[in-house]
């Protein structure tokens, strides 16, 4: 197809109000991206910051005034679907419809929007690259939903939030984990080409769908964002509509929409291609730098306890008296979970877990639990002694003297991290540990 017909043909009044609103919704939620991740060529995060207290002073602004909201805050909590981000949709929204209410009016001459169009697909196509590679890379790595530790090994299906219960589901495969990454990382990767995008565009809104849909049935609070990537990822493929729908339903080739490069000058395309593969570059190299990273502070390299693992309080004395395991004490210990190096976990009898920053000397053969911080920080230090099947552990907490003979429990039996994989299977191995707690 000859390019310059495409750069100068007339669109219809109904694409180019499209265009505006498209663009200037879609913009509120990209900038200051790309300038904020300009390879630490000045301080991009000065940027993101200001660009972010401007939209929530806009945005409080909006839902008090405007829709007469009260008590609500852009304070950070981990959810992306607070209140004030459904008022700060709702806020762009609006300023979508508004602008693109002024552009048309001022704008009516204009016979279509070619070039800064394809300005706009680029820098949309390279936000989602960076999501994509964002979520796709630290699934990859196992560092969302990263491996499942003792405690919540412990937990029951009861007792867990849906979010918790897909956590749990998805922490417990490795192998799932990174499939779902690198489906997202080739949509990301896949999009990077001019040859290869309309493919990524189908490719991202398939998984990003299915992550939406992930969000809704679990109730993941990120329903506003995972939604916005898939639309995202829909617009780009959709600019080859009539080819897709044409081979799809009619089974007839369609025209393709040409991705001539973006400058005829050559040192300007140089310069364009220069500036693109530095931003892909920096976008793999320090997604992977930092899971690598991560992956050695909280992953599955984490740094574990030296007393690594799960014990069953099999005696337990108190104050010199010695508690058998009753379902109505609440004194009684019932497990000791020792996971990370300076945290140790209590289990009482009715499943309660108290958790107790924790220093282990290997020297001294002492466990020193502490309670508080800083200034109203106190220690309670336990010595160990290493038995055949566990532990004895001797030590005053708060008021009372402890005594306790802990024997390791089989890690093994928990099967939901230990069943492994296995082509033939006879029959469905659905199953409980039979035994899950020996000490009472």
């Amino acid at each position: 197809m000859d390019t310059t017909l495409v750069a100068h043909e007339e669109w219809s009044t109904l694409r180019k109000i499209g265009f505006r609103f498209i663009f200037i919704f879609f913009l509120l939620f990209i900038l200051p991206f790309p300038f904020s991740t300009p390879l630490n060529v000045f301080n991009e995060f000065w940027l993101d910051t200001q660009f972010g207290n401007f939209w929530t002073w806009a945005t409080e602004l909006f839902g008090t005034k405007l829709l007469g909201l009260e008590e609500f805050s852009g304070a950070p909590t981990g959810s992306g679907d607070m209140t004030f981000n459904w008022v700060q949709y709702g806020l762009f929204l609006s300023l979508g419809a508004i602008g693109t209410i002024i552009w048309s009016a001022i704008d009516k001459k204009r016979k279509n929007y070619y070039r800064p169009w394809r300005w706009f697909v680029l820098i949309t196509v390279y936000y989602l690259v960076f999501y994509m590679l964002l979520y796709g890379f630290i699934k990859v790595f196992w560092l969302q939903m990263p491996e499942l530790r003792i405690d919540r090994l412990l937990r029951t299906y009861g007792q867990s939030s849906p979010m918790g219960l897909l956590w749990t589901f998805m922490g417990a495969s490795k192998t799932y984990s990174m499939y779902a990454g690198l489906s997202e990382v080739i949509a990301g990767t896949l999009l990077i080409f001019r040859r290869t995008r309309t493919l990524g565009g189908l490719v991202t809104f398939g998984v990003m769908f299915n992550v939406f849909m992930l969000n809704m049935a679990y109730d993941v609070p990120v329903k506003l964002f995972s939604a916005q990537l898939m639309f995202m990822g829909l617009y780009i493929a959709m600019i080859d509509r009539k080819a897709i729908f044409g081979l799809l339903l009619f089974q007839k080739p369609g025209k393709i929409a040409p991705w001539p490069p973006m400058f005829e000058t050559p040192w300007k395309k140089y310069t364009l291609l220069v500036i693109q593969v530095l931003l892909i570059f920096y976008f793999f190299q320090s997604q992977i730098s930092r899971d690598l990273k991560s992956r050695k502070q909280y992953g599955e390299l984490r740094p574990k306890s030296a007393l690594f693992g799960l014990y069953d309080v099999i005696d337990f004395v108190q104050n010199g008296d010695t508690l058998p395991p009753l379902l109505t004490d609440d004194d009684r210990w019932q497990r000791v979970i020792f996971d990370a190096p300076t945290r140790a976990i209590t289990m009482y009898m009715d499943d309660r877990m108290r958790y107790y920053t924790s220093e282990i000397d290997t020297v001294n053969m002492t466990v020193t639990y502490s309670i508080g911080r800083d200034s109203l920080r106190k220690d309670y230090p336990f010595s160990y002694e290493k038995i055949e099947d566990g532990l004895k552990l001797s030590g005053i907490l708060e008021q009372d003297t402890l005594q306790m003979r802990l024997k390791t429990y089989d890690l093994k039996n928990l099967y939901l991290t230990n069943r492994g994989f296995h082509w033939l299977n006879e029959v469905p191995w659905h199953r409980y540990d039979p035994n899950p707690k020996p000490n009472w």
